[in-house]
């Protein structure tokens, strides 16, 4: 993926400067077993993306989403290109991986459950993403903003955003 307006150099802290990732106070500890049970099942909902990109298992990605599900992704803070609804992120993304002839790897990291409620949740990670062929090259790294919304038992997505620090 290539995007014109990526900026020459990965300036540090470019994230938190436009305004796509900011860090809040630390969390307080969980108290009950349904606010640990949310936080892990809302972490594995977003970790599961990972997966199923990798994997190629749209089946996978349809059923982690909200219908009104959006993407977003800038890669240096440049220009976002956004998808909305369930069918056209799966769509595009499906695209993007048969782009891709790779075996590709997201190695999600230093996860953060940044805000969590009885309905909502909002996640942040850090990202390598690896190319794999005769030998594994790191392509890319940036961050995941997931947020993700209850519906009945089940965290779906409800956005995603990708900030990655160059372009894959």
């Amino acid at each position: 993926m290539t995007d014109s307006d990526t900026l020459d150099t990965c300036t540090p802290a470019w994230a938190h400067a436009k305004g796509f990732l900011s860090l809040g106070a630390p969390r307080a500890v969980p108290t009950t077993f349904q606010e640990i049970a949310d936080r892990d099942l809302a972490r594995e909902s977003a970790l599961r993306y990972s997966y199923a990109y990798d994997e190629r298992r749209l089946d996978v990605l349809h059923d982690l989403l909200t219908t009104d599900a959006k993407f977003s992704i800038s890669i240096s803070g440049g220009e976002v290109h956004a998808e909305s609804g369930r069918e056209t992120v799966v769509e595009w993304l499906s695209g993007i991986m048969n782009g891709q002839d790779d075996q590709r790897r997201h190695l999600v990291t230093n996860i953060i459950v940044e805000d969590i409620t009885d309905s909502t949740a909002v996640i942040v990670t850090y990202l390598a993403v690896y190319s794999v062929r005769e030998t594994a090259q790191l392509a890319t790294t940036g961050f995941y903003r997931f947020e993700l919304a209850k519906e009945g038992p089940l965290w779906l997505i409800s956005h995603i955003f990708d900030g990655l620090d160059r372009p894959f």
